[in-house]
């Protein structure tokens, strides 16, 4: 009787079934990791036309404790921020930081860096760019933490500063 309520899949079956769990684990992952990084907690950037993308993070901004905007440089966050990327920033307790933020900080050279938290350390956390292949030297800590990315808008269409520039 058992062994009429288990029968062997056929290897074809059984090969659909392991490419259709691979697909669907593939698609949470890739929500999830980025190069190899886990990256769940840093939001996604919306795709709205550049008025819009502007409109849209001055509200969060304006309506949100704290929050300022600054606009992505850079390509050590790609493929989640591109260059060009709106974000929103929001100062937030040092303490509630999490793994798999995006936060902004200050290094020892006074640059403003905008990384991913991929540990907490003995000495704060560390942080790394997606397309870095280490992470950076200098922990992020409570003397250096300027704000956590809580949005981010990708702004789309025609860049009206070149068009107005290859027209003259």
């Amino acid at each position: 009787m058992l062994g009429a309520m288990f029968r062997p899949t056929s290897p074809v079956a059984l090969s659909i079934l392991i490419f259709s769990a691979a697909t669907s684990m593939s698609a949470i992952n890739d929500r999830q990791w980025i190069h190899g990084l886990f990256a769940e907690t840093s939001p996604q950037p919306v795709a709205l036309g550049e008025t819009d993308a502007w409109q849209q993070a001055s509200a969060l901004a304006e309506r949100t404790p704290d929050a300022f905007v600054l606009i992505g440089s850079g390509r050590s966050m790609h493929p989640l921020y591109t260059p060009g990327t709106i974000l929103v920033m929001q100062k937030s307790p040092y303490a509630d930081l999490r793994r798999g933020q995006t936060v902004l900080y200050r290094n020892h050279q006074q640059k403003v860096v905008a990384h991913l938290l991929i540990a907490k350390v003995r000495d704060g956390w560390r942080a790394q760019g997606l397309n870095n292949s280490a992470h950076d030297m200098e922990p992020v800590n409570a003397d250096n933490f300027v704000g956590v990315v809580i949005a981010a808008f990708k702004p789309s269409g025609p860049d009206r500063t070149l068009s107005l520039a290859s027209t003259r």
